[in-house]
């Protein structure tokens, strides 16, 4: 049977392939494989094809929006008339919805690219064994433990 942790990249993933050779899983059934990082940078705008679930426009129309609003209001006061004013702060209040949502977004990015990266442990063990071996791995801080016979 073949057992299947996942860990961070940390202490406790070699303390738990410790704490396996020394419960009696020898070491060429241990097989350690580290996942690497994707660097590859995310792109701003989604498409047809590929979307992470951030919206870039929802803040930018709520802003024009409300500000277009004012503008027009404003607008009835001011030289140039409602319609210009309007469209004056629609485009400024756009752009600012946008400006704002982008550096939320760079925000976002940056801090989850400070994650460790995981490890993949597969464990080739004895059917009787894979009681133990799940224990040890659960012990050891594993993000997430499978089996396959």
């Amino acid at each position: 049977m073949y057992v299947i942790a996942s860990f961070e990249h940390s202490n406790f993933l070699e303390l738990a392939i410790t704490d396996l050779e020394q419960k009696g899983i020898e070491q060429n059934r241990i097989c350690a494989i580290p996942l690497n990082k994707m660097l590859k940078e995310r792109m701003l705008f989604d498409n047809l094809h590929r979307s992470d679930g951030q919206t870039m426009f929802d803040l930018p129309t709520i802003l024009a929006t409300c500000l277009s609003l004012f503008g027009v209001m404003w607008g009835f006061l001011w030289t140039w008339g409602p319609i210009i004013w309007g469209l004056i702060f629609l485009l400024g209040g756009f752009f600012l919805g946008f400006c704002i949502k982008y550096f939320l977004y760079r925000n976002s990015l940056s801090k989850r690219s400070k994650y460790n990266t995981e490890v993949v442990v597969i464990i080739n063990c004895k059917p009787d064994e894979v009681h133990t071996v799940e224990t040890v791995l659960l012990n050891h801080m594993a993000i997430g433990i499978g089996s396959k016979k």
